[in-house]
């Protein structure tokens, strides 16, 4: 049932290739439109690394970017919904060479972006302002002594704005550009570079392609924390640990693996791919060759 939910939500994902930038080896994602895309179609979480200029050592309020793991990564790409560029060759060029009217277009836009900032701006200030009407006390006319030490004020000028003007264009809101997206072509030269998955990548993308949402599962001593929807609403459901084909598990590690698991109520799920008659097949998105079980430690 949850898989065909899922089979319906993919087949409606808007066709957006996302940006994912190759940055000392790390995969990282920028905009925040991109963000919202790869985790609300694709089950991606990833996770954030972004940390706030003032205080750059923090980590308990983290932003974009987000960074994906390799797995991550090349699901995307082997799904055709990114592509990998390598940011640092690719970035400086392509701006360098950027025409006049893409540069007048990007300019409108955060001209565009300040307007509306600028509305939300008034009507909260005026929403703000009729809340606390009744509580402002009728104001006194500004005496004519006290306008004339203004005006004899040693750092008075005849020609400097009244200090409300000032006061309001102090509080304009201003537009930062936190990504330089709008610049770069969309059609930018991918990275061809092959992407380095570890042997989890079957297990990973046979959960993705079902519908989990799944994040790193080393603080309960597997591979991978299996969630039957957005962590955000769910706990996770199972603790996902991938072994070859023809691996041998010891018994002792079914043991702990199936008590640990019962102990933060979740069920140890341990899988495997089939081999393939081709030996350089590349890993299949679906993960059709993987089989998997799920192991409960039941009282007795």
């Amino acid at each position: 049932m949850m898989t065909q939910i899922f089979l319906n939500m993919a087949s409606a994902v808007p066709d957006r290739q996302v940006r994912v930038s190759r940055i000392g080896g790390r995969y990282l994602v920028f905009d925040i439109e991109d963000v919202v895309h790869i985790r609300r179609h694709h089950g991606m979480c990833a996770v954030f690394v972004g940390t706030m200029p003032q205080n750059p050592t923090q980590s308990i309020l983290l932003s974009v970017p987000i960074e994906l793991y390799a797995e991550e990564a090349k699901l995307l790409v082997d799904k055709k919904a990114a592509y990998i560029v390598d940011d640092a060759a690719d970035h400086l060029s392509q701006l360098k060479t950027m025409d006049s009217s893409a540069r007048k277009a990007y300019f409108q836009s955060l001209k565009s972006q300040r307007k509306a900032a600028q509305r939300v701006f008034d009507d909260s200030k005026a929403k703000d302002r009729a809340r606390h009407a009744h509580k402002v006390p009728k104001g006194k006319a500004l005496p004519s002594s006290a306008s004339a030490e203004v005006e004899d004020s040693l750092f008075g000028s005849g020609t400097s704005a009244p200090a409300s003007v000032v006061a309001e264009t102090v509080r304009l809101p201003a537009v930062t550009p936190t990504a330089s997206n709008v610049l770069m072509p969309s059609s930018a030269m991918s990275d061809t570079a092959p992407i380095k998955v570890p042997p989890t990548y079957p297990l990973y993308a046979f959960l993705n392609a079902r519908g989990y949402y799944i994040t790193p599962g080393l603080r309960f001593g597997g591979d991978y924390s299996v969630y039957p929807g957005d962590p955000f609403r769910f706990h996770a459901h199972y603790l996902a640990t991938y072994y070859g084909w023809d691996q041998k598990i010891p018994m002792l590690d079914l043991t702990t693996s199936g008590r640990l698991g019962t102990a933060v109520k979740k069920g140890f799920l341990m899988g495997a791919e089939k081999p393939t008659e081709e030996q350089d097949a590349e890993p299949d998105p679906t993960g059709k060759n993987v089989r998997v079980f799920c192991i409960e430690w039941a009282g007795m």
